[in-house]
């Protein structure tokens, strides 16, 4: 696509990008099962909520340990639903994909005023918003009532407001310690991976205070952000350890990824391998039966991470890949060719993220994203590495989605100042990845 006609015409592609992705997401949740395409069962915290008219015990099922903001804002969806078709709980369920919905909009909004904060404007803005909404991950989310979705949506407006805040110099304004705060606090209130807002404001305001001038405001912006943060979501951890004795309670093998002593560090799990053909033998009508944790695959954690941006895995076109005894995902018929195209083809805006990466790391403007984007990927490995089965889910880290645009298109500008042959190839590749990444979301959609 020429540059020139891209700036020209960024009006119309941008609103041809959203229309399509609001009429897809529409046919999604029309079509798909009234659970939504979920891979944990958060929706049953939200029910026990409305059932119970009081937040769950961590121990009442399976995903109630989780800090209360997703089922808080889960309830009145599903009490919508429950007063429509008081017989049942299938339209409560499916009510609850306005709250997928709306974590989804916050997710695109912030990343859409990250791309402006990075300077980009028409034609470079209209490329970064359809590159972000092309990622099949956001749209099968979209009906995944999820509190990981949500916990990435409040996590990516920290990101901005920490970059707007720390990638320049000048004032720590108290405005901006009370709007981090408060995005910390909620972030911390959905889930326990909220707490990476709170190791990056602290690595961030430790930087400024280092670097000066003005360290008696920053130790006090500082001291007003750890205040709000506490005080909205601190209350489940202090009631965790109360109860159990520890602040980050968990169910199953979760709480092994949170457990700080005697951590077994299981070597299975391989760090540098790309495993495409193994991972093509998932898909189709023909697939071999089993759990996707069940399959070596899953082990390559590059292919695992990589294959969960840009398809499902076969996570919900298999039958009884995802776990679930009650086998809600049947097997869909979603040509094979189009999604490993897609996983393919998905290899281009990470490479350009990586050179992007590369080529500012210098930049101040860039700390941010890269203090963060460390803080997670840190944390998740520290947390995965003890676990054996289901902790491999790209969901976790949702929230580097709008940072890895960011950082693709400084690949790509780069690419266009510096070897405008390879970037002519590599936008060319983007046009066809985003195509083809709406025609496997639409058969993702309608599939049978």
């Amino acid at each position: 696509m020429n540059r020139r006609w891209l700036d020209t015409h960024w009006r119309d592609v941008l609103i041809v990008c959203a229309g399509f992705a609001v009429i897809l997401r529409v046919l999604l949740i029309l079509n798909g099962p009234a659970s939504g395409y979920v891979w944990d069962f958060y929706q049953d915290g939200v029910a026990r909520l409305y059932a119970q008219g009081h937040l769950p015990l961590s121990t009442d099922c399976w995903q109630c340990y989780h800090p209360p903001l997703f089922y808080w804002l889960g309830w009145p969806f599903y009490a919508v639903g429950a007063w429509l078709d008081p017989g049942g709980d299938d339209l409560a369920w499916r009510m609850m994909a306005g709250e997928a919905l709306l974590s989804v909009g916050m997710l695109v909004y912030y990343g859409v005023r990250l791309l402006r904060l990075f300077g980009c404007r028409r034609g470079s803005l209209a490329a970064g918003v359809c590159l972000l909404l092309t990622a099949p991950i956001l749209f099968i989310v979209s009906d995944g009532p999820d509190a990981d979705v949500l916990v990435a949506a409040l996590l990516s407006g920290f990101t901005f407001h920490a970059t707007r805040v720390f990638g320049r110099p000048g004032s720590f304004r108290a405005a901006d310690a009370v709007g981090l705060g408060l995005l910390v606090g909620l972030a911390m209130a959905t889930k326990y991976s909220g707490l990476i807002a709170l190791l990056t404001a602290a690595v961030l305001i430790g930087v400024r205070f280092i670097e000066g001038p003005n360290r008696t405001a920053t130790v006090r912006r500082g001291a007003t952000v750890l205040f709000l943060a506490l005080a909205i979501g601190g209350w489940k951890y202090v009631d965790n350890y109360r109860r159990y004795g520890t602040l980050m309670f968990a169910n199953g093998s979760a709480a092994e990824g949170f457990t700080v002593a005697a951590r077994p560090a299981h070597d299975r799990y391989q760090f540098m391998s790309i495993r495409l053909g193994a991972l093509s033998t998932l898909y189709g009508r023909d697939a071999p039966a089993g759990q996707l944790t069940d399959f070596p695959v899953y082990r390559s954690v590059l292919t695992t991470l990589h294959a969960q941006v840009w398809s499902d895995m076969s996570l919900f076109t298999v039958r009884g890949r995802h776990g679930d005894p009650d086998h809600i995902y049947p097997t869909r018929n979603v040509p094979v060719p189009l999604t490993m195209t897609l996983v393919v083809l998905g290899f281009v805006p990470e490479l350009l993220a990586l050179l992007g990466v590369i080529v500012s790391a210098r930049r101040r403007t860039v700390r941010p994203l890269l203090v963060f984007t460390a803080v997670v990927l840190a944390t998740y490995v520290w947390w995965f590495l003890p676990q054996v089965r289901w902790a491999l889910k790209t969901k976790y880290l949702l929230g580097l989605l709008p940072i890895g645009v960011v950082f693709a298109l400084i690949g790509q500008a780069w690419l266009t100042r510096r070897l405008p042959s390879v970037a002519l190839v590599t936008r060319i590749l983007l046009v066809v990845l985003v195509v083809v990444a709406h025609a496997y979301m639409l058969v993702f959609a309608l599939a049978r």
